[in-house]
Parts: structure tokens; C-alpha cells; sequence
């Protein structure tokens, strides 16, 4: 049984372990429960999409600045001029962006043109713009989006989510060194030659990585348009989702991209160019054939 302070001290040790193992399990708990409290149900397919929404789920944050241009082109408030196969010039009219998308789109446009003016065409997006960010966010609430694989429903960039990603990972500390915890109990009790308090390390690592496991599986990640973002998706494609006075090419262009617009619209995609096959390979010479010539015989001689 060893000696009562060797027991003791092997004791104070994986009590010592449990509490830390039980905090960290605790918080962690915790943080998962308040970063899930907020999600609300997803928003149901009859709620109608607005036009960028619908953009952004079939193509991000490209598709939203393509469809803002366009329908400050079909308004007849933005000229656009098809310079080169692949660049445009824009020139706004009349009263300008209305919303901040369009005001989005046009500055994008202004810092991606060269010294004479040319935009290139498609003309490239991100999410780190304010207004395509909002965006983006609203439809991650809505558990239409998913956020690089955390819950639908939860922003990546939520105070809640970052306080669960900090106490997992401190519980991830803890377990990856509980076996050096434990392998410092065995050194204690092959010291004291007290090997009772040995027989807590096994259930103390079994439900330290189960806790881990558990914390894990609860977190269930969604990544790119969930199944309510599809369903929403699918209702747009309703001659009802249209609305009087606005122009059917515009939820094609949502849809679709630019690839809809004909050959002679100035915002239509630029082909890709035609790949020349290689020629064939010259044949390969035709061997010469070998002639062996063998002189007159000497049977006569």
C-alpha cells in the first residue's frame, strides 16, 4: 500500500488533475451553450430573397458586384463601354449608386482601373468590402450561409464563438498533457513506493478525452450554402419571385452570371480563348531497307 505520505501526495496530484480537467470541461461546456443560444431558426424558403442575397449564394461577393452594375446599367445610371475583350469603362449618370452595394461596386471598379480608366472585366470581389461583408453576415444569421464551418446560425467573428474556440483550446491543453501529468504520478509513486493513487489516472484520462470527443461531435459545422440557403435558392427560381418592374435579366444575371448577357452587351463574359491542339507528330522516317549483295561465285575457278 505504500506509505500514508506518498499516498497523500499522490493523491493532492490527480485531485489536483481532476479539478483542472473538470474547469477547462466545465468552460468549454459553457461557452458552447452561449455560443448556441443565439441561433434562431433558419429563414424558411417563402421568405423572399433580395437580389444580392440571391447573388451572393450562387456567386459571393463577384456575382453581387455584377448584378449592382447591371442594375445601375439597366436604370440608365451607369454607362459602360466595352474598350477590350477584357476591360470596360464606367461612367456613372444621372443620380448614381443608390444603395451602398452600388456605391461598393463603383469604388471597387475605380481602385481596380488602370492609368486611362480601364476596368478589367469580370471585375474581382472579396468579403472583406463593408457592405458585401454585411451581407454575408446577414445570411450566416440566417441560416442560409455557413462561416467556415462553425453552426449555422453563428458568425466566426461572434464574441461567443471566439470565447468557445479559447476554452476548447485550453482544454486541449490540458488533455494533450495529461499523460505527462500521469507519467510525473508514476515517478511519484515508484519514489514513495505508493502505488494506490495510480488507479484514478485511467478513468481520468478516459473522460478527459471523451469530454473532448463530445465537445467535438455537438460541434456541427456547415460550410458553403446550407440546405435552407438551397431551398431559398430554389424559390427564387419561381416566376413569382420576380417583381413587377424589375427586370427578369437581372435575376438571371444572379443566377447565372454574366454568360446570360449577349455578345453585344458590354458586361457580357468574355469568351474563353479557343485552345489550339498541338500538331501531330512528324512520322517517324521509314527504316531503309538493307540489301545485301554477294558477289559472283567462284565455282568456276
Amino acid at each position: 500500500m505504500g506509505t500514508w505520505w506518498g499516498n497523500l501526495l499522490g493523491a493532492a496530484l490527480s485531485l489536483a488533475l481532476l479539478m483542472t480537467v473538470r474547469t477547462t470541461a466545465v468552460a468549454l461546456w459553457r461557452a458552447h451553450r452561449a455560443m448556441t443560444a443565439g441561433i434562431r431558426p433558419p429563414r424558411p424558403p417563402e421568405q423572399r430573397l433580395d437580389l444580392y442575397e440571391l447573388a451572393y449564394l450562387h456567386g459571393r461577393a463577384e456575382r453581387v458586384v455584377q448584378v449592382a452594375l447591371l442594375r445601375m446599367h439597366a436604370g440608365r445610371r451607369l454607362e459602360v463601354r466595352r474598350v477590350s475583350k477584357r476591360s470596360i469603362v464606367l461612367r456613372p449618370l444621372g443620380r448614381g449608386p443608390r444603395d451602398e452595394t452600388e456605391r461598393t461596386a463603383l469604388d471597387l471598379a475605380a481602385r481596380a482601373a488602370d492609368e486611362e480608366g480601364n476596368v478589367p472585366w469580370p471585375l474581382r470581389a472579396w468579403d472583406d468590402e463593408p457592405a458585401i461583408r454585411a451581407l454575408r453576415d446577414r445570411l450566416v444569421l440566417d441560416g442560409l450561409q455557413g462561416d467556415d464551418g462553425h453552426p449555422a446560425g453563428v458568425l466566426r467573428r461572434s464574441p461567443a464563438a471566439r470565447r468557445r474556440l479559447e476554452a476548447r483550446n485550453r482544454h486541449d491543453t490540458v488533455v494533450r498533457w495529461l499523460p505527462a501529468a500521469a507519467a510525473a504520478g508514476l515517478a511519484l509513486a515508484v519514489a514513495t513506493d505508493s502505488y494506490l493513487p495510480l488507479l484514478g489516472y485511467p478513468p481520468l484520462l478516459w473522460w478527459a478525452h471523451r469530454v473532448k470527443g463530445r465537445a467535438e461531435s455537438a460541434f456541427v459545422g456547415a460550410y458553403g450554402v446550407t440546405a435552407a440557403g438551397r431551398a431559398a435558392m430554389k424559390a427564387a427560381e419561381s416566376p413569382e419571385w420576380i417583381r413587377p418592374g424589375e427586370p427578369a435579366r437581372l435575376r438571371h444575371l444572379a443566377i447565372d452570371g454574366p454568360k446570360i448577357l449577349s455578345a453585344r452587351h458590354p458586361l457580357h463574359e468574355p469568351e474563353e480563348p479557343h485552345r489550339t491542339d498541338p500538331p501531330p507528330p512528324d512520322p517517324e522516317p521509314r527504316p531503309e531497307p538493307v540489301v545485301v549483295y554477294e558477289g559472283p561465285g567462284l565455282g568456276g575457278l
